[in-house]
């Protein structure tokens, strides 16, 4: 597909579900496959397919639009930081999940300005879901336009950050399940936003996340309506986040 210069929100919308859907036979196939992880440091673990998945996305991305990469695996890429619009990158959420054989994993994209995401796409290869949408476009579901239940606030998704303090987030936890009838750490940043905006959970609170495990589920939540959303950005890589209806 030729280049374009004109980017307009349907085609910017299209190209990220296009670019999150492109690595499934990657995922896919690899998932049940017994290899050993490059890297495991902490509570952190780096696969062959964390940055086979990344690599094809940024050729994707490329061939279509000119704009600069922020993804997890390579950083800013020979391009450098971008004050204007670019795209936020992780191919692999849920990469421990993934590594186990549990099926519940997502491929994240977002196009932001800065810490705004203008729009998002979250796929789920295992359900074949794929997510999009944005402030003023809305949600969909595989190109459908959906609108999320109005679910009572009952589930909450949480989760263990690689990097967060132990004792901030063992507090946090215990005000949660005083507040929430339900907690769920899925294992997936991505997915667990994508599933609050579709309403099948009701909220998502997360401290010391990293920016693009989120950008494109924030997008999605603000596609969705939701207006109950509290971001503190800690520094340019790491977020504090709550999302809830």
């Amino acid at each position: 597909m030729q280049k374009t210069t004109e980017y307009t929100p349907e085609f910017l919308l299209t190209l990220a579900g296009d670019a999150a859907r492109c690595t499934r036979d990657i995922l896919v196939a690899s998932r049940d496959r017994e290899s050993a992880p490059l890297t495991q440091l902490g509570r952190d673990i780096k696969l062959a397919e964390d940055g086979a998945s990344e690599a094809r996305i940024r050729s994707l991305l490329a061939e279509r639009a000119d704009l600069p990469v922020l993804g997890e695996e390579q950083g800013w890429g020979s391009g450098g930081e971008a004050e204007g619009l670019h795209w936020v990158v992780d191919p692999l959420d849920g990469s421990f999940n993934f590594y186990r054989g549990i099926p519940l994993y997502a491929v994240s994209i977002a196009l932001c300005r800065g810490r705004e995401p203008v729009l998002g796409a979250i796929y789920d290869p295992e359900r074949d879901e794929l997510m999009t949408g944005g402030p003023g476009l809305g949600l969909f579901l595989n190109g459908a336009p959906l609108a999320p239940p109005q679910a009572p606030r009952q589930i909450l998704a949480t989760g263990f950050p690689s990097y967060a303090d132990p004792d901030v987030v063992c507090a946090r936890l215990a005000g949660q399940t005083r507040d929430w009838k339900k907690i769920r750490m899925l294992g997936s940043a991505a997915l667990s936003l994508a599933w609050v905006a579709m309403g099948r959970l009701d909220g998502y609170a997360e401290t010391n996340i990293m920016w693009w495990d989120v950008a494109a589920g924030l997008a999605l939540a603000r596609g969705a309506g939701l207006t109950e959303i509290t971001f503190t950005a800690l520094d340019e890589n790491a977020v504090d986040i709550l999302v809830s209806r």
